[in-house]
């Protein structure tokens, strides 16, 4: 009976977090309102407040949370690939998948400290990282610093992320040519042969991941309203 219950609170839970995204996608952080969150979940103030204690401002650190968790990179050769692919499947999941299309919005709204950077903190130690292991592998050109490399490599993201945000279906096309920049500047020749830089990669790579299930809905979705995702 415990366990029943306690399903029944996660899942009011993740319809409060899925109802948010949706609002915060739409109308940013300052926009929204907690009556919009709760009108779209179909709950009452109350409701909200005994997952959210702290209102708005906790729903949303909860939407950032979500959208970014994504599955544990699986370790590729070349090591760099596995850095295009993290890039590409988030700007392939952004457009279509509300919870990460909000968290993006909100970790890129300069005027919110709070979540402002969130994705520039959270991602440039990861890809560092990898980048570190790239060059201890020979894949990169000499003189490559890995940690500049990897700031400027989410910075960019995060830049033509905010950029596509009129039109988010063209993300995945600018994530890849940006990727293509980076790439051509940091790693040998031989390596270069060996990467896909390609859009259709971050479909290939969202299919198989956590994710799946909701992006094949929202891309259904998309195609029955007529507007490709």
């Amino acid at each position: 009976m415990r366990r029943l219950v306690q399903q029944r609170s996660m899942h009011k839970r993740q319809e409060l977090v899925a109802a948010a995204a949706r609002v915060f996608a739409e109308k940013g952080y300052y926009r929204t309102t907690v009556e919009d969150i709760t009108t779209l979940a179909g709950v009452g103030r109350g409701a909200f407040y005994h997952y959210f204690n702290k209102g708005k401002s906790d729903v949303a650190t909860a939407v950032v949370t979500e959208g970014f968790t994504m599955d544990a990179a699986v370790p590729m050769l070349p090591r760099i690939q596995s850095v295009v692919d993290a890039s590409i499947a988030l700007a392939t999941l952004t457009p279509v998948v509300p919870v990460v299309k909000a968290a993006a919005r909100l970790a890129t709204e300069q005027d919110h400290p709070d979540f402002y950077g969130h994705l520039i903190r959270l991602y440039i130690p990861q890809v560092t990282q990898l980048i570190e292991q790239a060059a201890e592998l020979g894949e990169l050109q000499q003189g490559v610093d890995p940690a500049l490399t990897a700031e400027a490599w989410v910075m960019l993201y995060s830049g033509t992320d905010q950029h596509a945000r009129l039109d988010y279906r063209r993300l995945p096309q600018k994530i890849a040519q940006a990727n293509t920049v980076i790439v051509r500047g940091i790693v040998t020749a031989e390596t270069a042969l060996k990467l896909d830089m390609s859009v259709q990669r971050g479909d290939l790579l969202v299919r198989q991941s956590r994710w799946a299930e909701e992006y094949i809905q929202g891309l259904d979705a998309a195609a029955s309203a007529g507007s490709p995702a």
